[in-house]
Formats: structure tokens, sequence, C-alpha cells
């Protein structure tokens, strides 16, 4: 009996996935470099992982009473998440959203003086819109209320702390996507 189970809900999820719609995202804000993979499942339900890398490298010199300093640093992190939405009808080409994003990122920044590591998740209820220009191209707004947990392990110097961070706020997002 669990064997017919089984094979029924794989016969439904791999109907499901060759029936759904792919595409890519890109958020248009310069400064998050945040990818989307939107899965349409069915009319009225989307799954979206998404991925983030960033990274940055920085020197500084510092003249002070004569004396020339130089401070090096680099960062690096990383996120992958999924968003599950439900999907309202559209209506004029403006189709509403509603659903939730969750996500783990990780990363770590040294200097000569210090190291840290963190690693933390992030859920964030989101409300979106998008307009369909056509089959392929949509742009979509979404705001979210994000509740975020950071572990840090920072060592400065020859002493080490370990922290960890609780942060919630606001953000937005424009997303253009295409539909394959």
């Amino acid at each position: 009996m669990n064997k017919i189970v089984v094979l029924i809900l794989a016969a439904l999820v791999t109907g499901q996935a060759a029936a759904a719609e792919y595409g890519l995202g890109i958020s248009a804000k310069s400064d998050n470099g945040l990818l989307y993979f939107p899965i349409d499942v069915s009319p009225k339900f989307r799954v979206e992982p998404y991925l983030r890398h960033q990274s940055s490298d920085s020197k500084q010199r510092i003249e002070f009473g004569g004396e020339v300093s130089t401070f090096e640093s680099k960062f690096e992190q990383v996120e992958g998440g999924l968003g599950i939405f439900g999907l309202a009808v559209p209506k004029e080409s403006v189709r509403l959203y509603y659903g939730a994003r969750a996500s783990y990122f990780d990363g770590d920044g040294h200097s000569s003086q210090s190291r840290q590591s963190f690693y933390g998740y992030r859920i964030t209820p989101t409300l979106g819109f998008e307009y369909i220009f056509n089959s392929h191209f949509t742009l979509g707004g979404e705001v979210g209320y994000y509740f975020e947990n950071h572990n840090i392990d920072t060592v400065l110097f020859s002493s080490h702390q370990e922290s960890e961070i609780d942060k919630s706020g606001t953000e937005s997002f424009l997303i253009l996507r295409y539909f394959f």
C-alpha cells in the first residue's frame, strides 16, 4: 500500500514539474546581486529558489604624523533561499502574489587585524505584484518584513568573541523575470 501511495505522489509531482513554467529573474537593485529561478508549478502556485554571492576587496592607505599605514580587507558571502507563493488571477496584465521567502547565508571577512565568520537564516513574509508584458517577460515589485538571525565568530588580534544578532525590518525589491 505504501509503495502505491509513493508511486501516485511521484507521478503527480512529475506531472506538475513537466507542465511547469521555468524562468530566470534578476533584481533591478544594483547592489544586492540576487538571481531568481521562478517555477510556476500551476497558474496559482509559484516556487522560486534564489541565490546571491557577494564579495569585496579593499585597500586603504592612511597617513598620520608622517607615517603611512596600509590596511587590506576581504569579504565574501553566499546566500541561498526559497520563496513559496500563491498567485492571484491576472487582471489587466497585473498579478498579485503572496507568500514567504526563507534563506540561509554563510560568509567571512578578514583584514590584517581581524577575522570574522558568520552564518544565519532569514524568513520574510512577502507581498508582491508583477506586470505581465507578454508570455515571457514580467516586472515585479515586492515588499516584505524580514526576521534574521546571525551567529558571528570574531578574532581581533588575539581575542576571540562569539555573538548572536537578531534583526528585523522591511525590504523591497524590483524584479525582472523572463520565462522560457
